[in-house]
């Protein structure tokens, strides 16, 4: 198996290269929910031990660094903030793959990037 993603985009993160979508869900808790196996799922369960959940209306970005040629290995980091109800970014239904805000509202994808990147530091060990 390999690691390939869809409508990514690149960015430079302290010299390693990463690529980047961005997308906002109307129901993000319901997302990391639908299958109990994932890791979604399981963080959901670690939030909820510590009385925390995902919030319902979220905007992620997703990074990915695939460091090898192969792409079998892959490093990802997942940023996610909530949503303000009278928020001008789009969503659709509640049982979605979300909007990929990149194209849909790139000021918005744009700014969530720049928060998602502000104090992130990454080095090689």
């Amino acid at each position: 198996m390999t690691y390939e993603y869809e409508n990514q985009r690149p960015v430079d993160i302290n010299g390693f290269p990463f690529t980047y979508d961005v997308k906002s869900f109307r129901d993000y808790a319901y997302m990391q929910n639908e299958d109990s196996h994932s890791d979604g799922a399981a963080i959901s369960r670690l939030l909820a031990l510590h009385h925390l959940a995902f919030p319902a209306k979220a905007a992620r970005v997703r990074m990915v660094y695939l460091p090898t040629p192969d792409h079998r290995t892959e490093l990802m980091i997942i940023y996610a903030e909530a949503v303000a109800e009278n928020s001008s970014v789009p969503f659709k239904s509640a049982k979605d793959e979300g909007v990929l805000l990149n194209d849909a509202a790139p000021q918005a994808a744009s700014e969530l990037l720049a928060s998602a990147l502000a104090g992130l530091t990454l080095r090689k060990m």
